[in-house]
C-alpha cells in the first residue's frame, strides 16, 4: 500500500502529469518555431540593413543587382563613389550594421580592394570590400543566406511539364 502512495504522489493521479508535459512540450515547439520565424532574414529585411549602413556613410549612390532566381537569398549591392571611402564613413557602415544585429566583425584578405570584412546575422553573411577597383570606388555589399523568406526553387508544377504521349496501338 505505501509503495501504491508513493508512486501515485510522484506520477500524480490519473496521468495528468503526462497531459500537462504534453502541453508543456507542445508551447516550447511553438515558441521555438516562433523564435525561429522571427529570426529569419528576408532579402528586403537585409537590403534594408544595407540601406541603412549605405546611407550612414555619407557618400556615394547605393546600386543593387537585380535578384538571381537561381539563388534567392543572395543580396549584392553596391555603394559607388569616385574615390576610395574614408575610414569614417566604413566604420559609420559598420556602426550600423552592428546595431541592426550584424557581427563577428573579421578582416579578411582581399586581392581585389583595399579593405575587406566578414560579418554575419542569424543565417546570413555579409562580406564587404571597400577601395578603389578597375570599375570605380566605393564599398561592395555582398550578403547570402542559408534563409531568407523567399521560397526555394523546386521542381517545376506539373502544368508545367508536357503531359505523356498517349500510346500509338497498332
Amino acid at each position: 500500500m505505501t509503495a501504491i502512495a508513493v508512486m501515485t504522489a510522484l506520477t500524480g493521479c490519473s496521468g495528468g502529469d503526462s497531459a500537462g508535459a504534453a502541453g508543456e512540450r507542445a508551447t516550447t515547439t511553438a515558441r521555438a518555431a516562433e523564435k525561429a520565424a522571427k529570426e529569419e532574414l528576408t532579402v528586403d529585411a537585409v537590403r534594408g540593413d544595407i540601406r541603412s549602413a549605405a546611407a550612414a556613410a555619407g557618400i556615394g549612390r547605393l546600386e543593387f543587382s537585380g535578384m538571381n532566381k537561381a539563388a534567392p537569398c543572395l543580396v549584392v549591392g553596391a555603394l559607388r563613389t569616385e574615390d576610395a571611402p574614408k575610414r569614417e564613413a566604413v566604420d559609420s557602415v559598420f556602426a550600423v550594421l552592428k546595431a541592426r544585429g550584424w557581427g563577428q566583425l573579421e578582416r579578411v584578405s582581399a586581392e581585389d580592394t583595399d579593405q575587406a570584412w566578414h560579418v554575419v546575422k542569424n543565417d546570413w553573411e555579409m562580406f564587404l570590400g571597400a577601395g578603389k577597383v578597375p570599375e570605380g570606388a566605393g564599398i561592395v555589399f555582398d550578403a547570402s543566406g542559408k534563409a531568407c523568406g523567399v521560397p526555394r526553387p523546386s521542381r517545376p508544377a506539373a502544368s508545367d511539364i508536357a503531359p505523356p504521349e498517349r500510346p500509338v496501338l497498332p
